[in-house]
């Protein structure tokens, strides 16, 4: 039987689980990191926002939203980064910046002004907040519909931050189950695309009743798996202790 997820990567985090004769909904508070918000030197999804970021041994070559100058850092631009520092051992897997960043934070870039872009263990520590919130909420989510990760088909990722965001880092950091990689389908706005299609559809109606019928909300909150995988999920890799905040 085909069953399918959809995700909409933003602050609250909606998601949904299932098929066409039952869905289980819920929501992640994620936080605004995803969005740029909370982050030093965020910024939206705007003009000369870092989108995403390489760091190599000549420094960091950076991507900005329409070539532009870069003026701070962007979702997207936060989840690349946040791989790249794993990757070149910036960071150890509790998220904890090593010693030469720990207190300034890692410089990404400079401003048209000439003042430092920089990414801190502050920041850090938002992004492992929103990530855990998110990947719990998953897991959770698939838990409760009584299925595992091999049984679904195809994952919706809503929002301009999932549509836009590199799939591989997102893997990478562990904001997503390797498990659904090959599976992810960005769909951009899709509650704005619904909701053109509900005012012009003659059938939408009657689908959406369907829908309401088929549906049962989840609240993360009482669940105890949730609490647990959020915890897990805040590091890296496994870890059997708490982060330091």
């Amino acid at each position: 039987m085909i069953r399918r997820k959809l995700v909409d990567l933003g602050t609250n985090g909606e998601m949904a689980v299932g098929n066409k004769d039952r869905i289980l909904v819920s929501s992640a508070a994620a936080g605004p990191a995803f969005e740029g918000g909370n982050i030093s030197c965020g910024v939206g999804s705007i003009a000369g926002a870092i989108c995403d970021i390489e760091i190599n041994k000549e420094g960091n070559r950076l991507q900005t939203i329409a070539d532009q100058p870069p003026i701070g850092i962007c979702g997207t631009g936060v989840v690349a980064l946040v791989f790249e520092l794993l990757q070149s051992k910036l960071s150890d897997a509790t998220g904890l910046l090593c010693e030469e960043y720990f207190e300034q934070g890692y410089p990404v870039a400079a401003d048209p002004q000439g003042r430092e872009i920089l990414f801190t263990q502050k920041d850090m520590r938002e992004f492992q907040m929103a990530k855990a919130a998110i990947r719990a909420g998953i897991e959770t989510l698939v838990r409760c519909h009584g299925i595992t990760f091999d049984e679904i088909d195809t994952v919706y990722l809503a929002g301009g931050f999932g549509y836009q965001m590199n799939l591989e880092k997102a893997f990478g950091v562990g904001l997503l189950p390797k498990e659904l990689s090959g599976k992810i389908k960005a769909v951009g706005n899709s509650a704005l695309g619904g909701a053109v299609k509900y005012l012009a559809g003659e059938s939408a109606s009657a689908r959406v009743d369907h829908i309401l019928g088929v549906s049962g909300e989840i609240s993360l909150s009482n669940e105890t798996d949730f609490n647990d995988l959020y915890i897990k999920h805040m590091f890296f890799e496994e870890k059997a202790e708490e982060p330091s905040f």
